[in-house]
């Protein structure tokens, strides 16, 4: 079947078997005119193409060609036809070059000959319409929405992230921060615990509430110690008290000489002193060893105090 789409008002093209032909409609120059007995306007071929497909259907994107075909070559397990491709092409540098091609997932296909496929479109807003005999797919171009979808699909985190970098940090759809946030919950999932914590610092940045939120799940896995470098301690940025309480006590029951690097280090107004030294007077009780380290730090809590 011989297709036919007008690209623009004067450009026409051409698919037939498997041969692309972009023809332009141009009115004949004065010379051409003068010299013989010929029409005002003549169809001009400009492009010709031989394709790996036959052709079901071809139309327009931008400055670039999309066609629908069936491989020519038939199965070679089951000696039937193949599923039918669409696939976007350069063409305007007198070459075809593919620039997509992906293989279409149509109910009977096996069945299917090239002349039960077709290929309509809305130019203006660059949707086309795969038609088969049991099927009609919609279609549209591969937007920055949908390459972050299928990145974070596929588990690559940081390169969606850096294809939201590159678009000023969000779209429509998605953020840096909703898919670093997807990104930190996977790291915590595979107990990668410390570029989970870098992560954080690099999402969360000056967002109080984010950060609150994200250190719950560190809290929830017994892993503040390896957010504890992380976490904002500025005048102008300080989170809840809460927040340095539990860190202090992770480190109290897990680490004595981390605990009491916390308490010679960060500043006593992030945190309520009268809470760390119960916590510490409650742990001696139970303690058995490291008793000097947590006497010298209770000694310090009682000097902040």
């Amino acid at each position: 079947r011989c297709n036919l789409i007008w690209s623009a008002p004067k450009t026409l093209m051409i698919g037939w078997v498997d041969t692309i032909r972009i023809c332009v409609i141009r009115k004949r120059n004065q010379i051409e005119l003068q010299t013989r007995d010929v029409t005002e306007y003549l169809v001009d071929p400009i492009y010709t193409f031989q394709t790996d497909y036959y052709i079901s259907g071809l139309g327009p994107l931008n400055d670039q060609l999309v066609l629908l075909g069936v491989p020519k070559e038939l199965d070679p397990e089951t000696n039937k036809f193949q599923r039918p491709v669409i696939s976007v092409a350069d063409y305007k540098d007198c070459d075809f070059c593919e620039v997509t091609n992906e293989t279409l997932n149509i109910r009977g296909y096996k069945e299917y000959n090239c002349n039960q496929y077709h290929l309509d479109m809305i130019i203006e807003e660059n949707r086309f319409f795969i038609v088969s005999p049991k099927d009609i797919i919609v279609a549209s171009p591969y937007d920055i929405d949908d390459r972050v979808d299928w990145l974070t699909k596929h588990g690559r985190f940081e390169n969606a992230m850096s294809v939201l970098e590159e678009v000023g940090g969000k779209t429509s759809k998605h953020s840096v921060i909703e898919v670093g946030i997807k990104y930190l919950d996977f790291l915590i999932s595979e107990n990668l615990f410390e570029e989970a914590a870098i992560l954080c610092a690099k999402i969360c940045k000056n967002d109080k509430t984010l950060w609150e939120n994200q250190i719950q799940k560190f809290l929830m896995v017994k892993q503040l110690r390896a957010i504890s470098t992380y976490v904002p301690r500025n005048a102008d940025q300080v989170l809840s008290p809460y927040i340095y309480e539990q860190i202090f006590c992770e480190y109290l029951e897990e680490d004595p000489h981390g605990f009491l690097k916390l308490v010679q280090e960060w500043n006593p107004d992030l945190y309520k002193i009268g809470f760390v030294i119960n916590k510490v007077l409650a742990h001696l009780f139970t303690s058995v060893v490291d008793k000097n380290i947590y006497l010298e730090a209770l000694a310090l809590l009682y000097c902040y105090k």
